[in-house]
């Protein structure tokens, strides 16, 4: 079991980067005046329906900010905790049905803070698995559709659905609903967006799943050859 450690005053320090009173900031600094000093991710999960459901009675409209809450957890500074909240949190509150990230490991090739080489993979390949794993956010979850994409469809739509910006690249901020939040431009791609959504070095994690164009998956312990 995952615990997290002086969980009231992480969170409301989390909370407090909001900058702003609303109705969201309310909703998050009630959440953690609810959770006590140690908590572990199932009882997160109870507060925050019990949460939901006190404000549903209120007649408050939360769409706008309810698929937020793991990015404020991820701030709590805890990587295993996060990740765990997130997955069961997309699930039994956003009741979305995005699959675990694959154990395959191709390799991940990080030229920068948040900005992936992709020269040796499918650009096609890379969009369908970003996709796949990105969560809708507000009015997002009406174009929301559950279907996965493939490299296949991730290729007929990169200029369908990809917007081109002025230093050649093409952008992806919505798709079907699902933030994105990415840029691809010369064989390579940025992710500062997508994780800021989704989780932190989660699209590292995604992109090391896809395939490369001329190499083998990597082996636990053993170098990459071709």
């Amino acid at each position: 079991m995952v615990i997290l450690e002086n969980a009231k005053k992480s969170f409301a320090a989390a909370c407090g980067n909001l900058n702003r009173y609303n109705s969201e900031s309310e909703f998050y600094h009630k959440i953690a005046e609810m959770i006590p000093e140690r908590i572990d991710v199932d009882n997160l999960i109870l507060a925050f329906k019990i949460a939901l459901r006190d404000e549903d009675r209120r007649g408050h409209n939360t769409v706008g900010f309810i698929a937020l809450a793991p990015m404020y957890v991820d701030q709590c500074e805890n990587p295993e905790f996060a990740l765990e909240f997130r997955e069961k949190y997309n699930r039994e509150i956003l009741g979305l049905t995005i699959e675990k990230i694959s154990e395959e490991n191709y390799g991940c090739v990080e030229i920068d803070t948040d900005i992936i080489d992709i020269s040796n993979k499918s650009k096609g390949a890379v969009l369908a698995a970003l996709y796949n794993h990105a969560v809708p956010l507000g009015k997002g979850f009406i174009q929301y559709n559950p279907l996965k994409w493939t490299s296949e469809m991730g290729e007929a739509y990169f200029d369908k659905v990809g917007e081109k910006n002025g230093n050649g690249g093409t952008k992806f901020r919505y798709v079907l609903g699902r933030c994105l939040d990415i840029i691809f431009v010369d064989g390579m791609v940025y992710v500062a967006g997508y994780n800021y959504v989704n989780g932190s070095g989660m699209a590292q994690r995604i992109i090391a799943t896809v395939p490369n164009l001329d190499t083998p998956k990597l082996e636990e312990g053993k170098e990459l050859k071709k």
